[in-house]
């Protein structure tokens, strides 16, 4: 298994037409986002227009969630209309090609991805567990300071707010017990997962 973290200082930062992008991590990693040549990415983004147009991917999926405010997303495709209330952490799944627009002033974050591959998104609480399966590509984006222990061999992992830890070519089943300083209900973590 490769661990990795990955600085915020090095993340990639865009404009978009709402605001801007922060890209977290890109594969593979001579892709380009711009050009539709790439196979995943996951990204943060600040959306700071009360109503902006996403772009257009088409050939690729993707899942968006709130990290803070209540955001409205409407989806028009060929034949359909489809309108999403998001609270702050909950998911919405779409088809790049979607015209789709947001309302509402929030942090973003985004898995984008070919659907060659499957993708999940999801949240974690401190205390809560990562169980690593193989042939599973993590990215761990940290929302508050957290120490990622390995239950395999105690390994203590610190990794700060806003920056990630990427987790590839795993070998076998492993999980990752989560501990923040933060004990409410919010969550700690973004756990980002691509097969």
């Amino acid at each position: 298994m490769n661990k990795r973290l990955i600085s915020q200082s090095t993340y990639n930062v865009s404009k978009w037409s709402g605001g801007e992008t922060t890209e977290v991590f890109l594969f593979p990693p001579e892709g380009q986002f711009k050009l539709n040549e790439f196979d995943y990415r996951v990204s943060t983004a600040k959306v700071a227009m009360a109503e902006s147009t996403f772009s257009n991917l088409p050939g690729y999926k993707r899942i968006i969630m709130s990290l803070d405010n209540p955001l409205e997303l409407h989806h028009k495709d060929e034949s359909n209309f489809r309108k999403e209330k998001l609270a702050p952490f909950q998911t919405d799944y779409f088809c790049g090609s979607d015209e789709t627009k947001s309302f509402g002033r929030c942090t973003d974050f985004n898995l984008i991805y070919s659907p060659k591959y499957g993708g999940e998104m999801k949240t974690k609480l401190s205390e809560e567990v990562i169980k690593l399966q193989k042939n599973v590509v993590y990215v761990l984006y940290a929302l508050q300071d957290i120490v990622l222990t390995s239950t395999k061999d105690n390994e203590n992992i610190h990794v700060s707010k806003g920056d990630s830890l990427l987790i590839e070519d795993i070998q076998e089943i492993e999980q990752l017990t989560i501990d923040s300083s933060v004990k409410n209900s919010n969550p700690v973590l973004v756990e980002v997962s691509i097969r």
